[in-house]
């Protein structure tokens, strides 16, 4: 369902981070109102939440923070490194 709309929904969450997946939908009833409705809600509801966490898990994994973390010292992180 919101496969051909995925780059686009994409680019409106990179361009706002903060968007509501309510206001995703508006812009999808706006751009193709005969195959979106409010009964869409929770399917986009879904994806933007997957894509958010797919998002934070580039960020965190692909990050060096945890390289740096590991050099930092062990009396500095405890036993968490051991």
């Amino acid at each position: 369902m919101l496969e051909p709309y995925e780059a686009g929904i994409r680019a409106w969450l990179e361009a706002e981070p903060t968007l509501s997946a309510v206001t995703v939908l508006q812009r999808l009833m706006s751009a193709a109102p005969s195959r979106f409705t409010k009964k869409s809600l929770r399917t986009v509801q879904l994806a933007v939440k997957a894509w958010r966490v797919e998002t934070a898990e580039r960020i965190i994994l692909d990050g060096d923070w945890m390289h740096r973390a590991r050099h930092v010292g062990s009396t500095t992180l405890g036993n968490i490194l051991r």
